[in-house]
């Protein structure tokens, strides 16, 4: 099962905040407009430490509204009772809530990796990137696995595939990134070609992605061409048997 701390006083607070600005979350919604009498449900909202915590929290399902769970610098907070639509926020710098999306999260929880991705590109956006709904990292054959910053100071994630692995960890003094692959695919992608490290990241996937489906197409020739070559030779044997038995009936 899950495991969760309860959400600081602090964040409790602000997100209680930001949510009446939300019609569905606000005290008095839609929910709630013909019959307030009914407007029973708390606002409720705790901490996952790790991703597979917050993999459980939303494997768990049938969430009621109002009932959120915070992972790094994101809030997600249920905007139907019982449903799986998550109102998604990003903290910015100043400590406000920047709410850019609002996410099901039923369809990518089976696969790890993609949930992972999908979180990680989320942490590594600048909340520019997620306002104008920029945040997501491409979908390859790449795997992603890791911690995908539980908290401020600490944590990473890593892309690995058949030439390449990308790692991102985050410190105390920020989040850099660590890439390893043949030295063609790492040209041009040094930080100080682009404004944020998400298109850094973006960017190295999409070219190792290039890259590998080249390669995978190369291996995929090389293999059409030894089994046409194996037909070739067995129509070969087939037509020097039939000549052997051909004279030695005449024979």
């Amino acid at each position: 099962m899950f495991n969760l701390t309860l959400a600081t006083q602090e964040e409790h607070d602000s997100l209680v905040e930001k949510c009446q600005k939300n019609g569905w979350l606000k005290r008095g919604g839609f929910d709630w407009q013909d019959d307030p009498w009914f407007e029973e449900y708390p606002y409720e909202f705790s901490r996952a430490p790790t991703i597979k915590d917050l993999a459980d929290f939303f494997s768990n399902g049938n969430w009621a509204i109002r009932q959120g769970v915070l992972f790094g610098d994101l809030a997600f907070i249920q905007q139907i009772n019982g449903g799986d639509e998550w109102w998604t926020l990003k903290r910015c710098p100043d400590g406000s809530w920047l709410a850019f999306e609002s996410y099901t999260m039923s369809y990518i929880l089976p696969d790890m990796s993609r949930f992972t991705r999908a979180i990680a590109s989320m942490q590594l956006a600048t909340p520019e990137e997620c306002k104008r709904l920029e945040y997501s990292l491409p979908k390859t054959s790449l795997v992603w696995d890791g911690e995908a910053f539980p908290d401020d100071s600490s944590g990473y994630v890593r892309a690995r595939g058949e030439n390449f692995e990308l790692e991102v960890v985050a410190s105390r003094i920020g989040r850099g990134v660590s890439m390893t692959a043949q030295e063609d695919l790492l040209e041009g992608l040094d930080s100080e070609n682009f404004n944020t490290l998400l298109e850094q990241i973006r960017a190295a996937v999409e070219k190792t992605d290039q890259y590998e489906k080249a390669a995978m197409s190369l291996d995929a020739q090389g293999l059409s061409d030894k089994a046409r070559h194996a037909v070739v030779a067995s129509e070969n044997q087939a037509r020097t048997e039939h000549t052997e038995q051909a004279h030695e009936n005449e024979r």
